[in-house]
Parts: structure tokens; sequence; C-alpha cells
């Protein structure tokens, strides 16, 4: 953990830094007054401020929180100003006296307290009221007839969204016949390790089952990074990645890597239910992947990305027949959304109307009933992706530059507010937040015009 204390080396503030160094944290002691923009640009996750021992104010520190989503422990005697501002916030005190051993040992407990109070703050921010963010856990999959629809963007920008909004997300990348991107999107791979389900299949064999359920005690390995929030989000997100390099598929062993990479992802989404996050799956495009197969199979819900050309309407229908074909009448009308990406002002009507046309030629028969749909705007990516040079982590995504008002906020937020309003369906709670909110005016960060 990274862990930032305002006091002096040589006194209080070095005495906690040393203990927590023991315990393997980064932490700093850093005296006197310290401008802001150098402590926002360390990324504490931990603020320490020691009320005898640091020159910095508690509204300078409000700031810092509010742009770093630090948790804050504050050392202070009782009844001083910062004991005060500390109660009013509901941080925990802690005596000065007392302060190195008690944060050292209880840092655990202390955080857990910290972030609950800091995650209802933020909900009652995003809501305009206190609320408790809970629902069933969901498997959500995102799919399409071939690569370029959008898939994993939506993807990625949906698992971002209901993240910020409070939901608990795991994100798992299903793609197996090209180089999954959601690391790319997210921007992990600078000191965060990446997990990769296809890696882990072609060194570990499936878990152990009994009784069709995983073993309880069995060793399991680390199959997930967690995302780092952007400043002024709030979120538990974490993502398992897909194929990253063609090594582990080269050869005549290629299926059964993806046969036990399909095993895997059912080890995966159990895990993560169980623990009460949403999954949501990048399920790829190929149909005859084993570990797509399984992430379209696993879907409750199963976007379909299609674009509204004619050349996507004719390879959207062909693999939507193929789905119907596998997944029944009942199970298809249940189960799928068609969604049409990169749309700049065709109708919904008019693009479904010719996608059925399509499907049932196919089929040589007429659908049941008719197929929701929705619609994304027209988003152009160069917007988010210009952003990637600045290295500041996963702020350059779509819903995320509307959600904290960055440099693009104006023009993504119709394909923000479209987003949430098609996933307003599974999560009612979302028709209540407030699309969009306004950066804070005190810092002039990159992202800013």
């Amino acid at each position: 953990m990274n862990i930032v204390i305002l006091g002096n080396l040589s006194g209080i503030g070095g005495e906690i830094a040393n203990q927590l160094a023991r315990l393997g944290h980064e932490a700093y002691a850093m005296p006197g007054v310290v401008a802001v923009e150098i402590l926002a640009g360390l990324r504490p996750q931990l603020l320490i401020p020691v009320a005898t021992e640091t020159g910095m104010t508690t509204e300078t520190v409000s700031r810092l929180v509010a742009e770093t989503g630090a948790a804050v422990i504050v050392v202070a005697s009782p009844g001083s100003p910062w004991a005060t501002w500390g109660e009013h916030l509901q941080y925990p005190v802690i005596a000065p006296e007392r302060a190195a051993g008690e944060i050292a040992a209880r840092l655990s407990e202390l955080m857990a307290q910290v972030q609950a109070t800091e995650q209802a703050r933020y909900l009652q921010t995003v809501y305009g009221a206190p609320v408790v963010v809970a629902s069933q856990p969901r498997v959500i999959g995102f799919g399409g007839p071939k690569g370029g629809t959008g898939k994993s963007t939506v993807a990625a920008n949906a698992a971002a969204l209901l993240a910020a909004r409070g939901l608990s997300v795991h994100l798992i990348d299903a793609e197996s016949d090209t180089r999954g991107n959601q690391p790319d999107l997210f921007r992990l791979g600078e000191g965060i390790p990446i997990y990769s389900i296809i890696e882990l299949a072609s060194h570990h064999p499936p878990m152990p089952r009994a009784g069709g359920v995983f073993e309880p005690g069995a060793h399991i390995p680390i199959f997930w990074s967690q995302v780092p929030a952007p400043r002024g989000i709030r979120w538990n997100l974490r993502l398992t990645a897909g194929l990253l390099t063609l090594d582990p598929l080269m050869g005549e062993h290629s299926l059964s890597v993806l046969a036990r990479a399909a095993d895997w992802l059912d080890f995966a989404i159990e895990r993560a239910t169980g623990e009460g996050y949403t999954v949501v799956l990048d399920t790829g495009n190929n149909l005859m992947s084993p570990l797509s197969l399984r992430a379209i199979n696993r879907s409750q819900v199963l976007y379909i990305i299609l674009e509204p050309e004619d050349t996507g309407l004719i390879a959207g229908a062909s693999w939507l027949a193929h789905v119907y074909r596998m997944a029944g009448p009942a199970a298809f009308s249940s189960k799928v959304r068609i969604v049409f990406n990169k749309v700049r002002g065709e109708s919904g009507s008019e693009l479904v109307g010719r996608l059925r046309e399509h499907v049932e030629a196919i089929l040589g028969h007429r659908l049941p009933r008719a197929m929701p749909v929705h619609i994304l705007p027209y988003l152009d990516l160069d917007i988010a992706r210009s952003q990637t040079n600045l290295r500041l982590g996963v702020e350059h995504l779509a819903v995320l530059q509307a959600l904290t008002g960055g440099r693009y906020a104006e023009e993504t937020r119709g394909f923000t507010e479209a987003l949430q309003s098609m996933l307003s369906e599974l999560f009612p709670v979302l028709a209540a937040a407030s699309p969009t909110r306004e950066a804070s005016p005190r810092f002039r960060f990159p992202w800013r015009r």
C-alpha cells in the first residue's frame, strides 16, 4: 500500500513510517507544507496527518482526499481542531502517544472502517441521497459477430460505469482468437501484474471438483488484478485478462488449453459471484472457441454489439441465427439484447427491422417475438486514445471522461447517458444516478481544457 504520513521524519511521522515499512508498505513521512499537486502525484492510498507535525490545513487535506480517493487516519489529541475535523468526517482518530503501534496493529481494520464511510459518502454524492447499492450478482456478456464492432470497448465502459455507481465488478476477457485489449483499455501494466485466464490454463490444471463444486481448500493461483480508481471515483473493480500472447495457443495442444481455460472461466465466475461481484464478460466472437462459447453460455444476459452498416447487419444476422439455434427460442428471447453501436442518425426501429429480416431469412422462419434493442451513439474513439500518452491510468475511457468531468466530458456525455440507460434495465438504481459530475475547479490536471 502507498501511504503518505504528513509528519516529521524524526518524530511520530517517522515512527509510523518505519512500522508500516516493516509490514511491507511504501510509507513516506513528509513534514511541513507540501504542494498539493506533488502529493496528488504520489497517488496515496492512505493519508495520515500528524496534527502536531504538519503544516497542512484540514481544508487542503480535504481537497487532496477528493482528488486521490485516499483513506485518512488522523493522529491528534482529543479536543484539538484536527481531532474535531476527523470525528466530523468519521475518520479514525488516534492519540499521538499510541499512534505508531496501534496503526500498524489495526491497519486492515482501520482501512475497512474508513473505506466503508467514504463509499457511503461517495454514493450519496452520486445518487443525491443515502443509498445502498445491492443487487443479485449477475453475469453479463458482451459479444458480436466480428472484430471492430466495439464489444470490448462497450464491455470495458459498462464495467467502469457499474463500478463507479457502487457495484463490485469483475471484468473477464474471454477473447481467444485475438489478443485481448482489456488491460490496454484500463492502462494496466505499469507496475500492476496482469493475470490471464489462458496463461493460467496453460500452467495449471482446472480446479478439482466434487459433485460439481470446486473442492474447498484447494490451492488457487491469483487470477485477477485490482484496477486503480481514477481521481474522483471510488470503486471495487478487478480484471482478469484473456489472450496476452500467442505462445499458449501455438502447437497441437491449443484446443486442450482453451478447454481448460473454459473450466477456469467457470471457476472465476463462481468465485466472483460467490463474493458478491457482478461479472462482465468480453465473450469475443469466435463461436468455435471453447472459451468464447462457454462465456456466451454462462452469460445470464448477452448484449450482442452490432454496427449499423449493411455489412455489420449481415454479419450480425448470421451470428444471431447461430446463437438462436444454440439457445432455443425461449432462452434467446429472455437472454439476448441487441445493441447497435456507433449509430449516427438511424432509428432503432429501422435498424432492428432490417436485422430481423436477415435473421429470419437465414433461419427460414419468423422469430417468435420482437428483439430488445439499444442504441449507442457514434463516439470518436480517437478522443479516448489521445489520452493514453498522458499516462493517467483509466481516465481515458469514455464514461470516465464524462463521470469525472474530464477533458472530453461533453463529447462523451451522450454515449455515457445511453449506456447508463441500457444498463438501468438490469440495475434500476442507476436511473437515480446523475450521469455526469463536475471536476474540482481547484485543480488543473492535464485533461482539463
